[in-house]
């Protein structure tokens, strides 16, 4: 089987399963499990032992065990690498490619990956557009990459069509890349010419696009906004929804999970159950019940070069509730923000606190961006929504001793220019003194 006949495979399986019953669901996913299982315990060291607890005498899995299996840190990932590396791939699962993240937020890492999970990835993907009622043979212009080729301006990158090869109207697609280095001027200039009816960025980046289009009186009418890479937040939505008339579309996925839950038609984040299991677990490691938040633990099924099993994505979310739409897939009511600790002491404290949702308000701002800048030392930089109003910056020192560290010295920054990390993301929370180990 060629590997788009494989992906036409995976998609139409996908249309089919999103509305099979929670036992289909349950069954499918212990298959696709067992086998990971198998597979990672005959070819990554890493996992010759520690998965010992499901395995029974006679070599079959025990399900009623599955919470004994120890959690995969971010930790792990550095310490253990070269031993998480499967020396065989199952037949079919592709060449492997390594990735990495920026580490912004938290300890940086790679990952090596096989081409079945971009397969899967990008099966999800269609999906999603399907339930949003996107038009493949529309131009969708893409403000994520930066690399060297991605560079040049005004024509950036073309990457040919961006729905499945095999649709007729995905043909009449296209897809343009450009870097996410661009200030907004330039990114709005090359949606108008290229014709674009879609952007694909961060929330965070779309959000600060509209602040700027508005403040510098820029008009441009974007249809969706196809947001990854951050947390999802209402201020988000509301400023491209006020100024670009667009929706933004939550993807909540990462590079070592893949697509983990897209949005249905109603509006419910939904487990892609055919492609990992995704817990939500308390702080005893028990999995949180409906409307309760908790860590994020990802198995990604396909991830079979350096397998995934229970590995802490270090996201907080709060577990949904059935949804109506009539698909049985887990529900996730809101993704929170980052569960691992991004901010250190001096002393060696860390924490893994969000600041309270009342920040914005008190800033009389709708984004705003958190970094540790020394080892004690901290700025809050925020952009004002009117420049002749001053946020109350003493209630928001407070917020920050009650939130992290009471003996930390937090300084305020008004600007319109909130910095890009290094590889150009823009984050709510930063570390540009040490990640946390």
């Amino acid at each position: 089987m060629t590997p788009q006949e494989l992906q036409r495979q995976f998609y139409e399986m996908l249309l089919e399963s999103q509305f099979w019953s929670p036992g289909q669901l349950a069954d499918y996913q212990r298959s696709q499990i067992e086998q990971l299982l198998r597979h990672a315990r005959r070819n990554a060291p890493f996992y010759e032992t520690r998965l010992d607890p499901v395995f029974r005498a006679d070599g079959s899995i025990d399900w009623n065990r599955w919470h004994e299996l120890p959690i995969v840190r971010r930790a792990d990932m550095v310490a253990h690498r070269e031993a998480m590396l499967a020396r065989e791939l199952p037949p079919g699962h592709g060449a492997t490619s390594v990735i990495g993240t920026s580490g912004s937020t938290g300890l940086p890492i790679e990952i090596t990956v096989n081409s079945l999970t971009r397969i899967a990835n990008n099966g999800f993907r269609w999906r999603l557009h399907g339930w949003q009622g996107l038009d493949w043979s529309r131009v969708l212009m893409s403000r994520l990459g930066d690399g060297d080729h991605m560079q040049r301006w005004p024509e950036g990158e073309t990457a040919g069509v961006w729905g499945p090869p095999w649709d007729d109207s995905a043909r009449h697609g296209h897809l343009f890349r450009i870097s996410r280095l661009f200030d907004t001027p330039a990114v709005l200039r090359f949606f108008t010419e290229s014709g674009a009816s879609y952007l694909n960025a961060g929330p965070n980046m779309a959000h600060i696009n509209a602040i700027d289009a508005r403040r510098l009186g820029l008009s441009v009418a974007i249809d969706a906004v196809l947001a990854q890479g951050n947390v999802v937040r209402e201020a988000d939505r509301a400023a491209v929804r006020d100024v670009f008339g667009a929706k933004l579309i939550e993807h909540y996925s990462s590079k070592e999970g893949g697509q983990m839950a897209h949005p249905c038609p109603e509006g419910t984040l939904h487990v892609n159950a055919e492609g990992c299991l995704v817990e939500i677990l308390d702080g005893a490691d028990r999995p949180c019940a409906a409307g309760e938040t908790g860590r994020v633990v990802v198995t990604p099924f396909f991830q079979t070069a350096q397998p995934l099993i229970r590995y802490e994505q270090g996201d907080w979310a709060t577990v949904g509730e059935p949804c109506r739409c009539g698909r049985h897939s887990p529900a996730i009511k809101a993704v929170r923000g980052r569960s691992i600790a991004i901010f250190q002491h001096p002393d060696g404290r860390s924490v893994a606190n969000l600041m309270p949702d009342e920040t914005a308000g008190l800033l009389g701002s709708s984004f705003w961006q958190l970094a540790q800048v020394g080892p004690n030392a901290y700025e809050m930089r925020y952009i004002p929504a009117d420049d002749a109003v001053l946020g109350d910056e003493d209630r928001v020192r407070q917020l920050f001793a009650d939130t992290f560290f009471a003996d930390a010295e937090l300084q305020f920054t008004r600007t319109h220019d909130i910095r890009l990390s290094q590889s150009g993301k823009l984050a709510d929370y930063v570390n540009e003194w040490r990640p946390v180990n």
